[in-house]
């Protein structure tokens, strides 16, 4: 897994770097269900807005054989933006997830019909 992280008009902190940690421990979690060997590039950028006490933070996930997963949040506090962040990037790999597991059930369920069949025809 390969981590980028940027700042715009922000110091990197002990506050901020915690927060990051924490959040991408949780997500190392979740992507458990890929294999060891499928490349995942996280990307985040975190921006505070320079005329007022503003913070974006804007970052995607890049999964094998899928589309980018991205999420844009801002809030008036840096960890504040950076947890909502990644609680929403853990929404969308709860989702795809489910998708995964409910394409592999659907296939399962299409192999045993195919067993069944093919007994019932030799039989």
């Amino acid at each position: 897994m390969r981590v980028d992280i940027s700042f715009k008009y922000l110091e990197r902190s002990n506050i901020i770097n915690k927060a990051l940690d924490n959040n991408l421990k949780k997500i190392e979690r979740r992507i458990r269900m890929f294999r060891r060997n499928d490349s995942i590039h996280i990307s985040v950028h975190v921006e505070k807005n320079p005329h007022k006490e503003q913070y974006f933070c804007r970052s995607h996930i890049y999964l094998p054989l899928m589309k980018a997963l991205v999420v844009a949040e801002k809030a008036k506090e840096v960890t504040l933006v950076i947890n909502k962040t990644f609680s929403a990037l853990l929404k969308q790999l709860e989702k795809v997830k489910q998708r995964r597991q409910k394409r592999r059930n659907n296939r399962e369920k299409i192999e045993r019909r195919e067993v069944d069949a093919n007994k019932k025809f030799e039989g």
